[in-house]
């Protein structure tokens, strides 16, 4: 959130424009503050909404909430804490998690003791993805009994969460997500690639590590074999890693061609008329 807002400032100071596929901090609804910043993903406000509309609808009751201690957290919180009130949804227990850094033992036994003596089946989870490594400890399938859990698309979104223990605990979740779509050419894009087709590129290069598990620089301090050269992509390799949703990647590919599809009718319009040219100028500011 902080280093989004610092971002956004920066291009409000240059006079840059900003789209952004996975922002949801409702202070980007600020059009006088943040006149240049769009954004292809829902805010914050109507994924809890969301979440209160599934409530309603299985007519749940009586719930528990696990937040982030942050101002995602809070803002759910807060909200939640607002509309169960008023449609008659109790609340059995509030937890606030921190991050890995301040919790500690005693943090984490609490929290299982919370959710084990619990008699709600449901429990809502809306927390940052910095979080995934830490719920990870928590929430482990040996300590927690089955319950309903009702997550936030950032939950839904981080891949690894199939390949960590806690992935028992969270199975069956509801979790809100993005809007996922076709993006053309792009299966066979990644059916093309090879280890060395961008072996200079670093991300390129980790996300090679973390799917063959070997590595392509084949550095003797990483503890992986060098790859052979002939891992390719196929349909297991890729379904399994979520590729084929397209999800944060189509919200990617939305947000560029939304923006060049904008600047090419202007273009156009500018050429065509400069007396319509002209009139642009009172809608659209200088950046």
């Amino acid at each position: 959130c902080c280093l989004a807002l610092l971002a956004t400032a920066k291009f409000i100071i240059y006079k840059d424009s900003k789209i952004s596929y996975g922002s949801a901090d409702p202070i980007f609804n600020n059009r006088l503050e943040f006149p240049s910043f769009y954004r292809m993903s829902p805010n914050e406000l109507s994924e809890i909404d969301a979440i209160m509309s599934l409530i309603g609808h299985f007519g749940w009751k009586w719930v528990g909430l696990v937040v982030s201690n942050d101002d995602t957290g809070n803002r759910a919180r807060e909200r939640l804490e607002k509309a169960m009130s008023k449609d008659g949804v109790c609340l059995d227990f509030l937890i606030r998690l921190k991050d890995r850094v301040q919790s500690d033992l005693t943090d984490t036994k609490k929290i299982r003791e919370t959710i084990y003596r619990s008699t709600a089946k449901v429990i809502i989870l809306f927390i940052g993805s910095q979080y995934i490594n830490y719920i990870n400890v928590i929430f482990d399938p040996n300590t927690v009994h089955k319950k309903i859990w009702i997550a936030s698309s950032s939950v839904s979104h981080i891949d690894e969460l199939q390949y960590l223990h806690v992935f028992e605990t969270f199975n069956g979740t509801l979790a809100l997500s993005f809007q996922q779509g076709e993006i053309p050419g792009f299966k066979q894009f990644l059916y093309s690639l090879n280890p060395y087709t961008y072996q200079d590129d670093h991300l390129f290069t980790e996300m090679w590590r973390k799917i063959f598990n070997c590595t392509i620089s084949g550095i003797n301090n990483i503890p992986f074999p060098k790859c052979t050269g002939n891992e390719t992509f196929d349909d297991t390799v890729l379904e399994s890693y979520g590729t084929f949703n397209y999800r944060i990647a189509y919200g990617v590919y939305t947000a560029v061609y939304t923006m060049a599809h904008t600047l090419h009718e202007l273009y156009g319009t500018m050429t065509r008329s400069p007396k319509s040219a002209e009139s642009l100028h009172m809608y659209f500011k200088q950046w």
